[in-house]
């Protein structure tokens, strides 16, 4: 591995980075030149060949790690040195480990197939090489983000993907009907700075207590460092969840999400479903001996975490938009990777940031399929028996909704009911039986709601404005093959992954060196890993097949009036039980007039002050400017004065 390290970790960041320069600087001449076809399929080639190339350089170092004993499978690479302040040196460093590589294969595997039907979604697109240039710059700082060796580095990757995401949801932004997408875009990244606050704050109490940046170190010192440091633990755990709440979008940042739908929806798969939403998990899991020294913030990220997958189930329940219900249900499934590292079972976080980065990734692109279809029209209450025009994409999105459900043998089954399993036998939280019920819960909701979606969809009566076309518009049919090849290979992904490639027990043995506690016990976190196994999985599969029963039962002949209308409670769940109107009275309207109180202190207050304290000594400098008239004769006079004034003054006291 030594010798395959150094240039593949250098060529898993440059490819991506080397193809967003490409677009941007060759990429409109290249459409000007050989005309839009060849220059558009030039640009989704290169786009999707430099991503799945990455992809092939990261299996090349799977494998490489695989053949080596577990004790080894850890090693940094280090660049160079970014900078040194006395005895510090911040390096640029990478770190290559079971948990990196997992998620560098999913960020170029997932994110190499959701280029590939970018190709075919955006292209008839004027804006192709911009959007290329973004999506590949995204892989890079992406890459960055996963493969850092310490804090800082990870920042910068951190920061990264929160551009690319602001840039990608506002990407339709040319006229004023658009306005909506840079609102959108406007959101997330000033919510997203909450988080990243949070990152800058834990990382520099990191660093006054451990003295270095590196995960390596502050992980093997966590146990001396924090065990007499007092609430210093608890803070930076606190302050890490902040962050990655922000940027998985949890309670109580979780509201831009859902509004990051107005992007194209190759970037709802790729960065608000497989990649950038997960790295809030990954921080925590990367960091986890931080959180186990601080139990009490263990116990917050659990409960968080399991409301925010119930209070988003909730909502997703009344979504009216095809996008929108996925964009709640990634809310949803990123609560359940908090509440399992909350509960200290990492592993099966991790477990299911890698199936739903399959399944949803899947779920997505099968919406992206039926938008083209329908001409990017997305209300589900006006679509209905699309299965016959598009049977691929019903088929594929049949897949992922069985996935999503937790229907075994299918990848979602396993993962899901991992997280249970481990929050049934969690001993560490007090209230793991109502964090276990409201698992259960919203896994029977999960699967209502999905039902809901996919049976509207593809199954219902058709719609009034029948056959979903007028006269200007041709009958929905499934266009372009990299669309239909890209959903086939995820529908596999789903069925296979976590059940033959590899198995559960496979991928925790894989993870067990990053991803294991390493300072709680076993027996501290859990009462029994496998005693309860086939209990906790009937639990989980009986609350999903109601689920869906219930689901066929009340959507069998499409939506119900009073919730097509949203009435009532529907439109209470539609509106976020008013939580988005609430964030934004607090953040713009008590935030604005507190920016305003502020503006009028500074103005009236402070500013007067500063004036007068300027404007009194502008007067004494006017009053001492004659002292200093620049001619020597008042210099020569003022010094003979003074030598008579002391002559004075030595006669005077003298005669006493």
């Amino acid at each position: 591995m030594e010798g395959l390290r150094n240039d593949a970790i250098l060529g898993i960041l440059a490819l991506p980075l080397a193809g967003s320069l490409f677009h941007a600087l060759l990429g409109g001449w290249l459409v000007r030149t050989l005309g839009e076809r060849a220059g558009k399929w030039l640009i989704g080639a290169v786009g999707t060949g430099v991503v799945l190339g990455a992809c092939a350089l990261a299996w090349q170092l799977f494998q490489a790690m695989l053949a080596l004993p577990e004790a080894e499978r850890s090693v940094v690479y280090l660049l160079t040195d970014w900078f040194k302040v006395g005895e510090f040196r911040a390096p640029i460093e990478f770190i290559i480990d079971p948990l990196s590589i997992l998620m560098t294969l999913i960020v170029t595997g997932v994110g190499g197939l959701i280029h590939l039907y970018a190709t075919g979604y955006m292209a008839e697109d004027e804006d192709y090489p911009r959007f290329f240039t973004y999506f590949n710059l995204f892989i890079f700082f992406m890459l960055v983000l996963v493969l850092a060796g310490n804090f800082l580095v990870m920042f910068v990757g951190w920061e990264g993907v929160g551009l690319c995401s602001y840039l990608l949801i506002g990407f339709f932004y040319r006229n004023s009907e658009w306005k909506a997408n840079t609102d959108a875009a406007n959101k997330a990244f000033i919510v997203n700075r909450i988080g990243d606050a949070g990152y800058l704050l834990a990382m520099f109490l990191v660093f006054a207590l451990f003295g270095a940046l590196s995960f390596r170190e502050v992980n093997a010192q966590a146990l001396p460092v924090l065990r007499e440091a007092g609430m210093a633990a608890t803070a930076i755990a606190l302050l890490l969840f902040l962050a990655a709440a922000g940027k998985s979008a949890q309670l109580p940042l979780y509201f831009w999400l859902p509004d990051a739908m107005a992007g194209p929806t190759p970037v709802s798969a790729l960065i608000h479903a497989a990649t950038m939403v997960t790295a809030g998990v990954y921080l925590l899991v990367r960091v986890h001996p931080l959180l186990e020294m601080a139990p009490m913030a263990m116990g917050i990220v659990a409960g968080v975490g399991a409301l925010t997958a119930l209070f988003a189930a909730t909502i997703a329940i009344a979504q009216t938009d095809i996008k929108r219900v996925l964009a709640y249900s990634t809310v949803s499934q990123l609560g359940y990777m908090f509440l399992a590292c909350g509960v200290g079972a990492f592993w099966a976080g991790m477990f299911h940031v890698a199936t739903h980065a399959f399944f949803k990734a899947l779920l997505f692109l099968s919406a992206g399929s039926v938008l083209i279809a329908l001409h990017h029209q997305g209300d589900i209450r006006t679509m209905g028996g699309l299965a016959k025009a598009l049977p691929i994409t019903a088929a594929t999105m049949l897949v992922g909704w069985l996935a999503i459900a937790g229907i075994p043998p299918l990848s979602g089954f396993w993962s899901k009911e991992a997280i249970l399993l481990g929050v049934y036998n969690a001993r560490l939280v007090n209230f793991a039986p109502v964090l276990f019920g409201v698992g259960i819960l919203t896994a029977g909701l999960t699967a209502a709601y999905m039902t809901r979606l996919v049976w509207l969809v593809f199954f219902a009566p058709s719609a009034p404005h029948d056959e979903h076309h007028d006269e200007h518009h041709a009958p929905p049919r499934e266009r372009y093959a990299t669309v239909l090849s890209v959903l086939g290979l995820l529908a596999l992904g789903s069925v296979l992954f976590g059940w033959l490639l590899p198995s559960e027990k496979a991928f925790h043995e894989f993870l067990k060196p990053v991803a294991e506690p390493s300072i709680l016990t076993q027996e501290q976190l859990f009462f029994s890993e496998t005693a309860s196994k086939g209990l906790v999985f009937g639990i989980a599969l009986g609350a999903a097949v109601l689920g869906i029963l219930f689901g066929a039962a009340r959507y069998r002949r499409g939506v119900p009036e009073a919730e097509a209308r949203l009435a009532g409670v529907w439109g209470a769940a539609h509106k976020q039980w008013g939580y988005d109107g609430l964030m934004r009275a607090i953040g713009v309207n008590l935030g604005g007039a507190f920016a305003l109180v502020l503006s009028v202190i500074v103005e009236s207050l402070i500013d007067t002050v500063v004036n007068a304290i300027g404007a009194l000594a502008r007067v004494v400098g006017n009053l001492l400017r004659p002292l200093q008239s620049g001619y020597v004769r008042s210099y020569a006079f003022v010094m003979m004065l003074g030598a008579l004034l002391l002559l004075i003054a030595a006669f005077v006291y003298g005669l006493r």
